[in-house]
């Protein structure tokens, strides 16, 4: 968990870290502990308000950005009832498989198609497999939905989130029976609906002692946090488009409406600006790929002898080939089965090309989602963030994969800066948040990069080469 302090113009004052590893279990589990969330959001608020308090400083707000689709099962007294099930868990893919036929049903209420990531099927299997736990939940939350509960007592989660459960009607924003029957949650277990970006509640008595804050200090939802790093990133109007290259990867460009020729190719999701949405192609495995590798066959080599090694070989690896699919794969098909694959190996190749050979295959499948993009904008350029953008040698990869201009601005904090510019025109919403956007960026370094024509080339044949195995293996 990650906090940061700024000021009204956009200044870094303060960044608090605090890490928490999930637990991977057998059979594809992947649960947390929900105090570590809680012991990390108390800790880093303590830190902003010491920090604030020697400076002389006041906190105008606390605003809140959170993965979208782990579940929290807590009792009548908002008690968690066992470890959350985290987005990554695959233990309701059965119940996915078996809700299949109504896939397209499904997406076209709520934008998205029945998938482990989502909420709902959680919510199922823990009606299915835990019955006790599940009589005793008195309200299904996610993360942010829990610890906003903490820091002002109100029981509230907003649109994004709820445009990402498969139970909300994507188009009038509420609770949608029919999908509440077919995965058999009762309405009264999820939390009311509200618009993001807006005053969610202020920080109670019990939360301001804890943390040193004032009571009555405004706390805003600024919604997901995906939809923050777009923010963060400039996405405010039709036809802007950003890519996170984070734990996972994410495409995605600014909608005024549901589009009316929206397919099962993409995903559609509420914005944490008003009355706007997103679509989004996601993979499932970016930067979480990255580390694995670099875990188990590189845990000695800093950024700049990985990134040394990349520039050792040549665009396309000599050939070799990686489907980066170590947790199924996103859009468009959602292939839940799908898994990491390395392909055309020879006894030439060494780690240094199986490492190029990953990133490369990372770049491919967002050229892949770049194209379901273009069936509903035109992409001029990207934004870019996330962890790997703090690769220059990826960057350029990335920009020569897609053959269209990549623009990094400032460092890699689009989502905490799209949480800041939520926040601002929460308390005052005469600012317009472009506006803010300009402000905060006035004084960030803006890297551009153009493709490289020869190495768009050897991309282009590599993509299609990596999209060919794709098909005969799955």
């Amino acid at each position: 968990m990650r906090g940061i302090l700024y000021n009204c113009g956009g200044t870094k004052l303060l960044e608090e870290a605090s890490p928490y590893c999930a637990k991977y279990l057998p059979g594809g589990q992947v649960q947390q502990d929900v105090a570590e969330w809680e012991n990390a959001m108390w800790q880093i608020l303590r830190s902003a308000a010491e920090r604030a308090k020697a400076n002389g400083w006041t906190i105008d707000a606390v605003s809140m950005t959170a993965q979208r689709s782990s579940v929290i099962a807590a009792d009548e007294k908002m008690h968690p009832l066992q470890p959350a099930i985290m987005w990554q868990d695959k233990r309701t893919t059965e119940i996915c498989s078996r809700l299949e036929q109504e896939n397209e049903w499904v997406f076209s209420r709520c934008g998205s198609r029945i998938n482990p990531v989502f909420a709902a099927s959680k919510m199922t299997w823990i009606r299915e497999n835990q019955p006790g736990i599940y009589e005793r939940t008195h309200k299904f939350l996610v993360i942010s939905d829990y610890l906003l509960y903490l820091l002002t007592g109100e029981c509230k989660t907003d649109y994004t989130y709820g445009s990402r459960t498969l139970l909300m009607d994507l188009r009038n924003r509420r609770w949608d029976d029919q999908l509440l029957e077919l995965f058999a949650v009762e309405r009264e277990k999820l939390c009311e609906l509200t618009e993001p970006g807006t005053i969610f509640g202020v920080l109670t008595k019990d939360a301001a002692e804890r943390t040193g804050l004032f009571p009555g200090t405004p706390v805003i939802s600024a919604g997901g946090d995906q939809q923050c790093g777009a923010i963060g990133q400039g996405v405010f109007s039709q036809g802007r488009t950003s890519i996170t290259a984070g734990t996972g990867g994410y495409i995605i460009t600014a909608s005024d409406g549901v589009p009316s020729n929206l397919a099962a190719d993409i995903t559609c999701n509420c914005s944490s600006l008003p009355n706007q949405y997103i679509l989004e192609a996601g993979m499932l495995t970016c930067c979480s790929a990255f580390d694995w590798f670099r875990r188990n066959f590189c845990k000695d080599w800093d950024i700049e002898k990985i990134s040394a090694a990349v520039e050792e070989v040549p665009p396309g690896a000599e050939g070799l080939i990686c489907l980066p699919l170590f947790s199924g794969r996103g859009n468009p098909d959602w292939n839940n089965a799908a898994r990491g694959v390395f392909g055309n190996v020879s006894l030439n190749h060494e780690k240094r090309h199986f490492l190029r050979a990953l990133l490369e295959g990372v770049c491919y499948e967002f050229a892949n989602g770049l194209g379901v993009i273009r069936r509903y904008v035109k992409v001029a350029d990207v934004a870019l963030n996330g962890g790997l953008s703090n690769s220059r040698v990826f960057d350029q990869m990335l920009c020569d994969v897609l053959g269209i201009p990549v623009v990094k601005r400032g460092g890699a904090d689009a989502t905490a800066l799209g949480a800041l510019i939520v926040a601002a025109h929460a308390l005052d919403p005469s600012c317009e948040p472009e506006q803010i956007f300009n402000e905060v960026h006035k004084k960030s370094v803006i890297a551009r990069f153009e493709p490289d024509d020869k190495n768009e080339k050897i991309y282009r044949e590599g993509l299609l080469r990596m999209n060919d195995w794709y098909q005969k293996i799955y």
